[in-house]
């Protein structure tokens, strides 16, 4: 994890302190800061838990979309699952999360955001010994980089944590789950 978020935070700087990417020419300006976007991403997803130790990950993707304000306010919501079980077993974790996003924009084509919210999480494990679904809902929180590409058309590379205690569908040896859902992921969006 700490890897992840330490390769987000170097590729931040990066952009930031570049003055390659500090240009203010407006004729060059590809950002339509405000609108409705809609977009796709490939994530790596990883499901942790406070009650084990140990984590799984796996490529998924995610599906985000969202209403611009202004320049610096917006509200987006994001799915995105994957499937991390190996060795007969299926474990799908995902999460859809509810946030006011909050952005600072470095130049007419890099962007920095920032986001806190609400997030309904589940897992479903299929397995021969045993199938349940647990869920709940939790908070989750975000950090990410946008870079307008043309006018209508944004990359990003963004951080998602989702944490939340999810409660078991049926009876078994284990009540609820205190889980954490990460996601680094690519994502391509379109600015309406």
């Amino acid at each position: 994890m700490m890897y992840k978020i330490s390769l987000l935070a170097t590729t931040l700087c990066a952009v930031l302190v570049s003055p390659a990417f500090a240009s203010t020419d407006t004729h060059s300006s590809t950002s339509d800061n405000s609108g409705f976007y809609i977009g796709g991403a490939i994530n790596k997803t990883e499901l942790g838990s406070g009650d084990a130790s140990g984590s799984a990950d796996a490529t998924g993707f995610g599906i985000y979309g969202g209403y611009q304000f202004n320049d610096w306010f917006g509200l987006e919501s994001n799915f995105f699952a994957a499937d991390v079980g190996e060795d007969g077993f299926d474990v799908v974790a995902g999460a859809l999360t509810f946030t006011p996003t909050f952005t600072a924009r470095v130049n007419d084509t890099f962007s920095l955001f920032a986001k806190v919210g609400i997030a309904s999480m589940a897992v479903v494990v299929d397995s021969y010994y045993d199938d349940f679904t647990a869920s709940g809902f939790g908070f989750t929180y975000g950090i990410g980089l946008n870079a307008a590409l043309t006018e209508n058309l944004n990359l990003r590379v963004s951080y998602d944590m989702s944490k939340g205690d999810l409660d078991i569908d049926e009876y078994g040896y284990v009540d609820d789950i205190d889980a954490e859902i990460e996601q680094l992921a690519l994502g391509l969006h379109y600015q309406f």
